[in-house]
């Protein structure tokens, strides 16, 4: 979708005449999952979804002393992370209620007949009441993925959370998503990266106003990490000895999502080179009024006679991508209203490596050629000057 240039003119980023919108093919995540597809008593929380737990020698999951996971056992058969929920774990006859590590909620906050109300399918994460019983120090529970790591570059694992019901994490108990690549190619498994956020989800109280927030952990994967194993997802820490447990530690997760890192709201700022000081451009990200993202730019730069001029475009951001045609108004005076005349401005590429760096390409048009001399830009290095906080990823609906 383009925005007319008077509209922009007029409007600047309001944003408040829009005129159709159409959209720009999207490549498939790396990992996607929404929970959907499943129901309440399958054996399996889904395809991929593991465990590992550890046990650390203090209190704040800092000094590791031991691990626990599938393959410890010489048995793998228990690879794949069961689906312990109010249903399954209390359906073990002679088991009691066998709680561990992680369970599915179909769906998440439903009303007294078992139907969604608000939110939909979700995961829920908590403690393992069966490992080292006895140990008072801080144990660790991992729910997560796994897959090689395939290109080096900028990327991050987005999620939506929402607070159990049970109103955990009820004692201080820490639950957080994250992202580790371990040495695989050597036998070693050494942890190479570890990038972590806690996760605390907004309160809820009721099934009629639970509600989530979109999180994410951004991480940076180096050519010497390809090839390697790479662990995405969640964990809870539980002290019993400062009277946390695992039956107060969940917190629910949904649109698990691994990708490269997207352009998003906090991407909004003024960029310039560093080199070329004293112009640059004002880059806007948000929504359109149906919800879709959208993003905005203003041009500030000059003729070859040192003239200043300013242009704009809009476009749909593409994964790290937006492209853009530009238009240049002209024609309009101070203190004298006239609609300005919409000049073709040429193309922008701007291609972002994080929130705060970006290359911009340019091709001018015929008008920007000669009228104001203007010659192609290729990958010319752009910094954020400064930004207003913002949200980091587009909010995903559920």
């Amino acid at each position: 979708m383009k925005l007319p240039m008077n509209h922009l003119t007029i409007l600047g980023s309001a944003l408040l005449a829009l005129t159709g919108f159409s959209s720009t093919a999207v490549a498939d995540p790396l990992f996607f999952d929404d929970f959907e597809d499943r129901v309440r008593d399958q054996a399996i929380i889904g395809p991929g979804w593991t465990w590992y737990n550890q046990t650390y020698a203090d209190n704040d999951c800092t000094e590791f002393s031991s691990g626990f996971g599938p393959f410890d056992d010489g048995d793998d058969s228990d690879y794949l992370q069961e689906n312990r929920n109010y249903w399954t774990a209390s359906a073990d006859v002679g088991q009691g209620d066998s709680y561990f590590r992680a369970g599915l909620e179909v769906p998440a906050w439903a009303n007294d007949d078992s139907e969604k109300v608000v939110l939909g399918n979700m995961l829920r994460v908590y403690g393992d009441q069966y490992y080292n019983p006895g140990v008072t120090t801080c144990k660790r529970t991992l729910v997560f993925q796994e897959m090689t790591v395939a290109a080096a570059g900028s990327f991050t694992m987005s999620f939506d959370m929402a607070m159990d019901r049970a109103g955990a994490p009820a004692f201080g108990e820490r639950t957080a998503a994250f992202v580790k690549v371990l040495k695989s190619s050597d036998g070693s498994f050494n942890e190479i990266l570890f990038e972590h956020v806690e996760t605390n989800p907004p309160v809820s109280s009721t099934p009629e106003n639970a509600s989530t927030r979109t999180e994410g952990v951004d991480f940076i994967l180096t050519e010497d990490m390809v090839g390697e194993l790479m662990q995405f997802g969640f964990y809870n820490d539980i002290v019993e000895s400062l009277g946390q447990g695992w039956g107060t530690s969940a917190v629910l997760y949904d649109n698990v999502m691994l990708d490269t890192l997207d352009i998003g709201p906090a991407h909004s700022g003024s960029f310039y080179n560093a080199g070329q000081s004293g112009h640059g451009f004002s880059i806007e990200f948000g929504y359109l009024p149906d919800g879709s993202p959208f993003g905005i730019v203003y041009w500030y730069t000059y003729d070859v006679d040192g003239n200043p001029i300013f242009m704009l475009g809009n476009g749909v951001p593409n994964g790290q991508t937006l492209e853009i045609t530009l238009f240049s108004p002209t024609g309009l005076q101070y203190g004298v209203w006239q609609r300005p005349t919409e000049n073709d401005g040429g193309t922008a590429v701007f291609n972002f490596s994080d929130r705060d760096n970006a290359t911009f390409s340019y091709t001018p048009s015929t008008f920007t050629e000669t009228e104001w001399g203007h010659t192609p830009i290729t990958d010319l290095p752009l910094t954020k000057l400064f930004g207003i906080p913002a949200d980091k990823y587009f909010t995903t609906t559920q």
